[in-house]
């Protein structure tokens, strides 16, 4: 049975539909949001953890969400970092210059995306949502299909959430999109990669 669209969010096309895209699993997506993660952003996201190992590190996920005929769907087209953040080994705060530097980029370079989520890192200890993460995931991320995504660049894991009702809740897997040609190389990344559910 076919819900409503949440308030605010469109009809729009399904990334599994689309012409030449090729979808790989990351855990077991599951019902309730389809979330699609872009190739290149999920390359992005580990990239800059691997550079710093030794802290958290974070950023915004820009693309779109609109419900197509198979559901909520929310579409990660890019990983933007956070420059200019509060860190260390336990945390992750972006700063407002941090902000004024993610609006200027959507200004300049993405004017036709929009802020879906954010991810961040736990160097070494896992894939969880810690009371601060919740936090910020439920005061400020909390509207319909965004999302949250935690890398562990040092155990190589990743694990996704969201607020279907208001809090937080663990997706049970992501899609990973890619091209056919670089549909090999997205393959050999996922299968060195654990997704974490964090019920």
């Amino acid at each position: 049975m076919e819900t409503a669209a949440p308030a605010g969010v469109v009809e729009g096309p399904d990334p599994a539909d689309a012409e030449g895209v090729r979808l790989l699993r990351l855990g077991q997506p599951g019902s309730g949001l389809r979330a699609f993660v872009s190739y290149p952003s999920l390359k992005q996201m580990l990239a800059h953890g691997q550079r710093q190992p030794d802290r958290e590190v974070g950023g915004v996920l820009l693309g779109s969400i609109c419900r197509s005929r198979q559901g909520l769907v929310t579409t990660v087209a890019e990983a933007v970092p956070a420059a200019r953040t509060q860190a260390d080994r336990g945390h992750v705060t972006f700063s407002h210059q941090s902000w004024e530097e993610i609006y200027s980029y959507l200004d300049s370079l993405a004017p036709d995306l929009q802020i879906v989520g954010w991810y961040h890192t736990h160097p070494g200890f896992g894939v969880f949502f810690s009371h601060h993460d919740r936090f910020i995931q439920e005061n400020f991320f909390a509207g319909p299909g965004q999302l949250g995504v935690v890398i562990d660049p040092v155990k190589k894991m990743v694990g996704g959430f969201w607020c279907p009702a208001g809090q937080v809740a663990s997706l049970a897997g992501l899609w990973i999109s890619t091209s056919e040609d670089t549909y090999p190389i997205a393959e050999q990344l996922v299968k060195t990669l654990q997704y974490s559910r964090c019920d």
